[in-house]
């Protein structure tokens, strides 16, 4: 994993963000790996940062799903998460005065079906909406299923396009529409959008309409309140996971997977590399923390 750059919209020759430093850092100083991107090199900086996770009070160790403990796929319905990314996070949620949390834009239902031991985990669904009970009322349903007819309207008109109906939103998915249609389909969501009363959120190839103003940020701050948390760890690679990062304290730790700008201080490069980092403070965790 190597530190990450700000959004200060710099890139590199084939247009992917420039990362790798934190902030102040000497822009000729070589990036710093940590645990993730190669397990079996470690640095005297991998091993500061695990040695201070693994040996805190109370550890939050929250994370995204899809393209984080999953790998992104064409068809959301067959994501599934990474064997050993589950085995690392519930040897964590085994350590004493350590939770964990997964934090997606998925349906909590959905997020229990997918995640094998899913009980073992505090879910929250709906880009932090589901972190307890929710159900919309009557307008905000009624709302919903105008949206969702309009939706489904255009899933009959453009080949690929796929509506998500949620408790409380419904997502349209671009990544499987021919190339040649996409940016006509993204243009008519866009209309819907300029008439859609409450909150919209962009993410990679889909666009989610949502009665609620819940974000992944109220979540980690309510996840870290109700644990008594001292340190939290947020990973995360799309864009509504920036409101996760931009809660963290100072003493907490973002990681941005993938590439992009971001205001996560850390990056690794794929769910294989999460799993990595997972299984690496595990290790650190069960040692400091039994």
């Amino acid at each position: 994993m190597s530190e990450a750059s700000r959004d200060d919209g710099s890139v590199s020759a084939d247009g992917q963000a420039v990362g790798g430093r934190r902030t102040g850092h000497d822009p000729a100083s070589e990036q710093t790996p940590i645990p993730g991107r190669d397990p079996s090199l470690p640095t005297a900086d991998d091993e500061a940062l695990i040695r201070r996770l693994a040996t805190c009070y109370h550890l939050l160790v929250a994370t995204d799903f899809d393209g984080v403990l999953a790998p992104i796929v064409d068809d959301p319905e067959r994501s599934r998460p990474l064997p050993a990314s589950v085995d690392a996070l519930a040897r964590l949620g085994a350590c004493p005065e350590t939770s964990v949390a997964i934090v997606s834009g998925r349906e909590r239902r959905q997020l229990q079906a997918m995640v094998p031991g899913a009980e073992r985990f505090v879910l929250v669904g709906s880009h932090g909406a589901e972190i307890d009970e929710a159900e919309p009322d009557g307008e905000s349903r009624a709302l919903l299923g105008r949206l969702t007819a309009e939706l489904e309207a255009l899933a009959d008109r453009y080949s690929g396009f796929f509506v998500e109906v949620k408790a409380l939103s419904v997502a349209a998915h671009f990544r499987r529409v021919e190339e040649v249609d996409r940016s006509e389909a993204v243009e008519a969501v866009g209309r819907l959008q300029q008439d859609w009363p409450a909150k919209v959120v962009s993410g990679k190839q889909v666009v989610e309409f949502t009665v609620t103003s819940a974000n992944k940020g109220d979540a980690i701050r309510a996840l870290s309140r109700r644990a008594g948390a001292s340190v939290a760890v947020y990973l995360g690679d799309d864009i509504t996971d920036e409101d996760a990062f931009a809660v963290l304290g100072p003493d907490d730790v973002g990681i941005k997977v993938g590439p992009g700008p971001t205001g996560a201080s850390w990056r690794l490069e794929s769910p294989e590399a999460v799993a990595g980092f997972l299984r690496h403070l595990a290790d650190g965790r069960s040692r400091h923390r039994t």
